[in-house]
């Protein structure tokens, strides 16, 4: 982990070996209307006959990036609910869960709450909300293609067949405020992770996109040096760490830009996109 400014991404030569290339999506990959990039196409197509992998990795759904990306020829390894969920060749090689208790808890912190608050209960089958005004649906759609309202989201907790993955909270104010002071109930073995400023997710605090990425490496038999991840929040700091090739979004937080080595271009100047065209051939 560095510790100081990453370098400019142009002081990079040629990467010759890479086989794994990891891209967060919001604030990384995707542009500011969170759609994916028209230079996305060419250059995955131009990776993909060089024998590279590239991975979405996000606190999105499965589902949700499946879809995203369901014009690929194949489909994509991907991560998905920041680690929780891990695919490759369109079959979930791993998944990590949540303990009833903590999405008791967590339901009746909403409940009590002043804040403006909806929770999504992420499961593997699909994602559980009982709040359905438009606005929070909208926001909440974004993320979970496949989003269900429930009358009481402790009705998932009987649903047998589902594995609860990660809570995720969404605040129409300040995320990072509320969970300071309404999440110290989140103890270990469980984390509260913002992964924007108006998301925070609840889950193992074992579990990250790092995690998902080393699943990956051990799958494909990729190292580390043979690896690019690409992030821009906190969320993104455990895969940077996977990676020799790690870049920050000139757009990060400042604690990414920390741990990242290198800096790119801003998501709405196709960061991921430039780099990779120019780097990788």
């Amino acid at each position: 982990m560095t510790m100081t400014e990453p370098k400019d991404w142009k002081t990079l030569d040629t990467l010759d070996d890479i086989k794994l290339i990891v891209a967060d999506m919001d604030g990384t990959l995707l542009d500011a209307d969170s759609r994916i990039p028209l230079g996305f196409a060419p250059m995955f197509d131009r990776i993909t006959q060089l024998g590279i992998r590239f991975v979405p990795a996000s606190g999105r759904q499965y589902q949700t990036l499946g879809k995203m990306f369901a014009d690929a020829p194949q489909p994509l390894p991907i991560i998905a609910e920041n680690g929780n969920v891990v695919a490759l060749d369109g079959r979930i090689i791993e998944t990590h869960g949540v303990s009833d208790d903590i999405v008791d808890e967590t339901i009746a912190m909403t409940e009590r709450t002043h804040d403006d608050l909806g929770l999504v209960v992420c499961a593997l089958g699909g994602a559980y909300v009982s709040r359905e005004d438009d606005a929070f649906i909208a926001e909440a759609s974004k993320y979970y293609t496949k989003l269900t309202v429930v009358p009481n989201l402790r009705d998932v907790l009987r649903y047998k067949d589902e594995k609860i993955l990660k809570l995720a909270i969404f605040d129409f104010g300040d995320a990072q405020e509320m969970a300071r002071r309404e999440l110290g109930f989140v103890t270990d073995p469980y984390i509260a992770l913002a992964s924007s400023p108006h998301w925070v997710d609840i889950m193992d605090k074992h579990v990250d996109k790092g995690e998902g990425v080393k699943a990956l490496q051990r799958a494909l038999g990729v190292t580390c040096a043979q690896t690019m991840v690409f992030g821009d929040y906190p969320n993104d700091i455990g895969m940077l760490r996977e990676a020799d090739y790690s870049f920050a979004m000139a757009n990060a937080h400042p604690d990414v830009k920390k741990v990242a080595h290198y800096l790119a271009p801003a998501n709405t100047e196709e960061g991921v996109i430039r780099v990779v065209d120019r780097l990788v051939h």
